[in-house]
């Protein structure tokens, strides 16, 4: 008799469980999976607006392949991608160390900075103004100074490193990293303040495990985030001078809403898919949560 109620509660609290995931299920399947299934089969076909699609099989990813702008969005994309993490990963997790080590005062105010909401379309439209050869603030600050005025986005040599400084102000994990230090037992920092270890032996044996599986978790986000780029270069400069911002993302949409060519535009996400999926593979083989699996 016991078991069999706790079969019928068992099963009641599986169908509950079912009843509360369908919503979220049904828009992820609408939003999320129906679409990527719908691009597979539209980056096999000659796809037209007003009559019906041609079955063409891989002629759109020959085409992708073939254009010459495709290493070019995707070195592009690596580049920024590059000096993205390398800005904008390493940085917060150091500040957010370094500042549970002050006040709790100074603490609580970072942490409402790190709240308030700030537009991101709005910031990006702003740095734009202020890389502005003529008569941005930059530009005007260094001349102050006496330096002569810098092309910012107008050169092929900082263009792409000018898309990457806004993420440094405007990036905060932060806070993702604040939350997790403080969840962190004194115990074990007075443990090792015991057996004789520093403050930087502390954050290597101590803090850096324990927060592991955040940064590996913000690691996978800030890949994946920095390979979809798109807002920055083409609010900022349209993928110039040149080619030299043109991302991959870009590049779709200049396929799909300038030359109209939907289909070569979802062949190309299709492979930039790929490449994220495969990346991301990479480092979840390399770069695991418990460093002991």
């Amino acid at each position: 008799m016991a078991a069999t109620v706790a079969h019928r509660r068992l099963r009641y609290a599986q169908v509950a469980g079912w009843i509360f995931a369908s919503p979220a299920l049904l828009v992820q399947t609408i939003f999320g999976w129906l679409p990527v299934a719908i691009a597979f089969v539209v980056a096999f076909q000659r796809y037209y607006l007003a009559k019906p699609a041609e079955w063409v099989g891989f002629a759109n990813f020959a085409e992708v392949f073939a254009d010459p702008l495709t290493p070019i969005s995707f070195i592009n994309t690596g580049i920024y991608a590059a000096l993205s993490l390398g800005l904008t990963f390493i940085i917060p997790i150091i500040v957010a160390i370094f500042l549970l080590e002050m006040r709790p005062g100074i603490i609580r105010v970072m942490m409402i900075l790190w709240f308030i909401p700030v537009a991101q379309m709005a910031g990006i439209v702003l740095w734009k103004w202020l890389y502005n050869t003529n008569y941005g603030a930059l530009n005007a600050i260094l001349n102050e100074v006496g330096i002569p005025s810098l092309q910012w986005l107008d050169s092929p040599q900082t263009a792409m490193l000018c898309l990457v400084l806004p993420g440094v102000i405007m990036f905060g994990p932060g806070l993702v990293y604040i939350a997790s230090l403080q969840s962190i037992p004194d115990e074990l920092y007075e443990a090792a303040h015991i057996e004789g270890a520093g403050i930087w032996q502390k954050i290597w044996y101590v803090t850096l495990p324990r927060i592991r599986p955040i940064i590996a978790m913000m690691l996978i986000f800030g890949v994946i985030g920095a390979l979809q780029i798109f807002e920055l270069p083409f609010i900022m400069t349209r993928g110039g001078p040149g080619t030299v911002t043109t991302t991959v993302v870009m590049r779709v949409y200049t396929l799909a809403f300038n030359s109209f060519r939907m289909d070569k535009a979802t062949a190309l996400s299709i492979v930039l898919f790929f490449a994220i999926m495969i990346l991301i593979i990479i480092q979840r083989r390399y770069f695991k949560e418990d460093p002991d699996q």
